[in-house]
């Protein structure tokens, strides 16, 4: 009894720090709100060498998810996350006070593949919560954890700026510093599951059960939809700037974008609030939403794009529609990864949320190679209509996810009648 006690502590403690965890955590704070600037001007990088470093990540994350899944099946999932934020502290680190290439590289080469392990954070909220019979508040859970990590980027965004103009290395101390403080939290997530006596016994059978439909159908839906969103997020920008470029000087345009950038930020932060009080109410007609929203984001774009008449009209319809593409980013992600977790068994949880990443990260790669290739022949606004289609698509694919979805329901309804 004193033991169950005590689990049931650790589990309560933990799950009062993984929202803020999860935040704080969710990138490198500080370094993405200036990577550009700091390498360029800081370490001197060119374009090239840029672009190079994060291919050379991702590719890196690709190719490492296999070995990473092995390997958080050995040590468990607390251990997996204290090895993905000390991956973390030793990029920055890296990335800080590397002066050669080669060295900032490895630093770029550990920065991705670090979530591969850190992502197992969902996985121990999910068990925790499901252990306290409280496994339908996990969305919630994960929607407060998007709440701070937008709150705080949004934060960093208004004062990295100032921080580098001050002193170069300060915004990548406070980087380290966070990430340091992620490496001390990790001491104090607990894992139900990894106490769980039938977890061994299982173990073996369990792992080589195949994926139910709705978890397979959910990892296509994700890998497609939330790679056209990362995707149009950053085409969108630099297709907003190409048009502000065509109406006013360098100078003004570096204002008015860094305006709309601040606005996408409030807009992440609207948009998980709002998907706190609409999910309740719509539950899975939500995914159908998540699509249509995507393919009204794009016609926003391009609908202002083609509004010269009035240059007021055409930024704010870009505007809305590049806030869109940020509203629900968060969302998608935690529904999603909700979702797939509903649909897997305890031992199946952490090959789920790993080929959940892994083939968006493939498919994400896929079309930006695409996209780069097109790109030396065709304008970006056909780039932003591509997206479009892919969303479209998305959105059929997503109908036939929330049926399957639907139908399951309505058997569990019917067995718990009987």
């Amino acid at each position: 009894m004193e033991g169950e006690k005590l689990k049931r502590r650790k589990v309560m403690v933990s799950n009062s720090i993984l929202p803020f965890f999860i935040g704080i955590s969710g990138d490198l704070m500080f370094f993405i709100a200036i990577s550009t600037l700091f390498l360029t001007v800081v370490k001197g990088l060119t374009a090239a060498q840029i672009s190079l470093l994060s291919t050379v990540s991702n590719l890196s994350c690709i190719l490492l998810q296999i070995p990473a899944l092995k390997i958080i099946q050995k040590i468990g999932n607390e251990k997996a996350i204290r090895l993905g934020t000390i991956m973390l502290l030793c990029s920055s680190l890296l990335i800080t006070f590397g002066n050669q290439y080669w060295v900032i590289l490895i630093g770029y080469i550990l920065y991705q593949p670090s979530f591969l392990f850190k992502k197992m954070d969902h996985v121990v909220l999910k068990s925790n919560l499901n252990y306290l019979k409280k496994g339908n508040d996990y969305i919630k859970v994960a929607n407060q954890a998007n709440i701070i990590y937008s709150a705080i980027t949004m934060l960093i965004a208004l004062v990295a700026g100032s921080m580098f103009a001050t002193h170069h290395y300060m915004p990548m101390y406070f980087c380290i510093s966070i990430c340091f403080i992620n490496v001390l939290l990790t001491f104090c997530i607990f894992d139900v599951s990894e106490e769980e006596q039938h977890v061994v016994e299982k173990k073996k059978t369990e792992t080589k059960t195949k994926f139910s439909k709705i978890a397979s159908m959910t990892v296509i839906v994700f890998a497609l939809l939330y790679s056209t969103i990362n995707i149009g997020q950053g085409n969108t920008t630099l297709f907003i700037q190409y048009n502000l470029q065509e109406h006013f000087d360098i100078g003004i345009t570096a204002t008015y974008l860094s305006f709309i950038i601040v606005t996408s930020r409030i807009a992440r932060i609207l948009g998980n609030l709002i998907f706190k009080k609409v999910y309740p109410k719509l539950k899975d007609k939500v995914s159908i939403l998540f699509s249509i929203t995507t393919i009204l984001a794009f016609a926003m774009v391009l609908i202002g794009s083609l509004l010269n008449s009035s240059i007021i009209l055409k930024f704010v319809c870009m505007t809305i529609g590049f806030n869109l593409i940020l509203a629900i980013r968060d969302p998608f992600d935690a529904y999603s990864s909700d979702l797939i977790l509903k649909n897997t068994t305890e031992q199946q949880q952490q090959k789920a949320i790993s080929y959940l990443q892994l083939a968006r990260r493939i498919v994400e790669t896929a079309i930006n190679l695409v996209v780069s290739m097109l790109l030396l022949k065709i304008d970006l606004l056909y780039i932003i209509i591509g997206l479009m289609i892919l969303a479209i698509l998305g959105l059929a694919i997503t109908r036939k996810l929330y049926k399957m979805v639907k139908e399951k329901s309505k058997k569990e309804e019917l067995c718990n009648e009987c």
